[in-house]
């Protein structure tokens, strides 16, 4: 698997994924972790019922999330700071490992309360947090073995295709917009606005690296890099 993992870093698409994936969850994140920072509800009372069999309606468990306070409001910070590292892409590593017990207790959460199809897109977004964390393997593993005597170089192929700050710029702004429109009442603004971006992004990308190689027959995206 890390053979595989190695030489689909090489591949401009696997990289390419991977920056998106980053942007998606991290950008999702950001947005609905300020409205609980901020001590918004996540959903008013009496908005969605389940039949009485099923024990506490939905509604009423988040409700009771929302009046504990002051951990709402710690579980929401721990949302956009996890979020926030992914899209950064230069601390995504340090992102995708503060995100999994997120992730993880979203999708318990969702199971527990038979949240009817839910648990398969939170069980998408745990598989997806656990792909990314493989993805930066070499840069983790070294965390296994804490004792083990000498230096341990890590030789990384670099997943930022030669432009690490226009990646960075990119998430930045899907950032800032996650951030503005940190409100479950503005997703019909955010997503799209997220959407154009990623879309234009892409876009500017490769017009930015088709000129390079025009300028630069040797350039090539993708090149090894030791500094991660």
């Amino acid at each position: 698997m890390f053979r595989l993992i190695d030489a689909l870093r090489s591949k401009t698409w696997a990289c390419l994924f991977v920056i998106f994936l980053r942007y998606l969850i991290g950008g999702a994140f950001v947005y609905a972790g300020w409205g609980k920072a901020l001590g918004g509800r996540f959903m008013p009372a009496g908005t969605l019922q389940l039949p009485p069999d099923h024990g506490i309606s939905i509604d009423l468990f988040f409700e009771a999330l929302y009046r504990t306070g002051i951990w709402w409001n710690f579980l929401g910070v721990g949302q956009v700071i996890a979020g926030a590292l992914l899209v950064t892409q230069r601390f995504a590593t340090l992102g995708a490992v503060a995100f999994l017990p997120i992730s993880l207790n979203v999708f318990v959460i969702t199971i527990s309360m038979d949240f009817h199809f839910t648990p398969v897109l939170t069980g998408l977004i745990v598989a997806a947090n656990l792909g990314l964390l493989l993805w930066d393997y070499q840069k983790i593993a070294p965390l296994f073995y804490p004792n083990r005597a000498g230096e341990m170089l890590i030789q990384l192929r670099s997943d930022q295709l030669g432009s690490p700050g226009y990646w960075q710029g990119l998430g930045l702004l899907i950032l800032l917009t996650s951030s503005l429109f940190g409100n479950r009442e503005n997703a019909l603004v955010w997503f799209p606005l997220c959407l154009a971006e990623g879309l234009l992004g892409l876009v500017g990308f490769f017009i930015v690296n088709r000129r390079q190689q025009k300028c630069n027959p040797d350039f090539r995206a993708g090149k090894p890099n030791n500094n991660l």
